[in-house]
This record gives C-alpha cells, sequence and structure tokens, in this order.
C-alpha cells in the first residue's frame, strides 16, 4: 500500500465503522421504541404511537393525554425515562429524595418553598416543595401515595413535579443508586431494556395513583 493511498485507506475504514455503528444503534433505538410501545397497550392506553422524535411514545389514557420519552444519557447527566400526564394542578407540588450528595437540598430563591407535611411519615426522606400546603398535605395523607412514591423516588435526579398544566415524572436509569437497588452491575454495555420497563411501569403506577388522588383533570394535548 503506498503512502498517498494509506489515508484514503483509512478514511474509509472510519466510514464504514460509523455506518455500521449507526446502524447498530438505530436497531437498538428501533426495538426500545417497540417494547415502549407494547407496554403503553399493556398500561390502557388508546391510541399510543411512536413521535417523529426517537424515543417518544404519547397516546391518551381516560381522557389524559399522556407521553413516555426516553432519553440518552448526556454528559452528567444520566439516561433517564420521563413520563407527562396532561393534567391540570391546583399547586406547584415538587417531590424529590434527599441524598448526601453536594446541594442535594433544593435553591429555593424562585419557585414554591419548602414545607414539611405532617402526615407523611417518611417526610424526613424528602425535599418537598409546594406554594400551597393545603393541597400537598391532602394529597400525601392519601393512604396509597406514600407506598407508590418510595419506589419512584431512588436517585437525586428522580422527580415528581406537579405543574400547572401537567404531572411530570422524571426516573434516572444508569445512576448509581438506581444499579444498587435494582442489584445491576456498574458497568452494563447497552441499554439494559428489563430495566427501562421496570422503571416504566413503576412511573406509571404512581402516575395513576397521584392522578386518582389528587382528583386532576385535564389539561389538553401535550
Amino acid at each position: 500500500m503506498s503512502d498517498g493511498t494509506l489515508p484514503f485507506t483509512i478514511g474509509a475504514i472510519v466510514i464504514v465503522g460509523a455506518v455500521a455503528l449507526a446502524v447498530l444503534l438505530s436497531r437498538r433505538t428501533k426495538a426500545l421504541n417497540q417494547r415502549l410501545l407494547s407496554l403503553a397497550v399493556s398500561f390502557g392506553w388508546e391510541a399510543p404511537r411512536l413521535s417523529w422524535w426517537n424515543g417518544v411514545i404519547r397516546g391518551t389514557w381516560r381522557g389524559y393525554p399522556v407521553q413516555m420519552s426516553h432519553m440518552l444519557r448526556y454528559k452528567g447527566i444520566p439516561e433517564r425515562l420521563q413520563l407527562i400526564v396532561k393534567a391540570a394542578s391546583p399547586s406547584r407540588l415538587i417531590i424529590k429524595r434527599r441524598t448526601n450528595a453536594f446541594l442535594s437540598k433544593p435553591m429555593t430563591l424562585f419557585g414554591p418553598p419548602l414545607i414539611e407535611p405532617m402526615n407523611l411519615r417518611s417526610r424526613e426522606s424528602y425535599w418537598i416543595r409546594s406554594d400551597q400546603m393545603t393541597f400537598a398535605e391532602t394529597l400525601l395523607s392519601r393512604g396509597e401515595v406514600e407506598p407508590a412514591i418510595e419506589p419512584n423516588l431512588i436517585a437525586g435526579f428522580d422527580v415528581i413535579d406537579f405543574r400547572p398544566k401537567s404531572l411530570n415524572i422524571m426516573r434516572a436509569i444508569d445512576d448509581r443508586a438506581v444499579k444498587q437497588r435494582f442489584g445491576r452491575p456498574a458497568i452494563h454495555w447497552g441499554r439494559d431494556v428489563e430495566l427501562i420497563e421496570t422503571i416504566a411501569t413503576e412511573e406509571w403506577r404512581l402516575a395513576t395513583v397521584l392522578v386518582e388522588s389528587a382528583g386532576l383533570r385535564s389539561a389538553g394535548m401535550i
């Protein structure tokens, strides 16, 4: 091989490798999308469908528009699974688990203040913010709510967020605390589809408990 053709040969190898990797990732994404679509059907979503954006499933549940999004790891942000239910909340309410991580305590310069609902037995395990104590106290006093919250708030990144027009639940997937909870190895090549399905199922159960317990009404389309 001459010195003149060497750069072209290396370039061709790089291009072929990049194309092969893109094909492999595309197949894995398609397979995950189909698994999430099947889950949506099992959840009772009506007309579940893939969005034009990979990893996003949309549908309707009892008149509520719903969306589940799989998000890849990005720099210091872990792989995530987000569930959105378009339901109108009478108050902002944010719940996160307390961790020993740096800056675990949320800054409240903007947004609702920290509160401590007295009827939540494990309130010392969470950071709870709301601009209406009555809503938070009433919701968290429901017997089915606390058992549904606990398995969904594991990592510091996990959050339950009641917004004016939606209920947002975010769960980390490849976070160390999550892997320890589920007995997963520290390093896992490729996507842990079984873990993603488990987290999606837990998220959905929590969402239905919260929507029904709070008596939220539909807030229109996503």
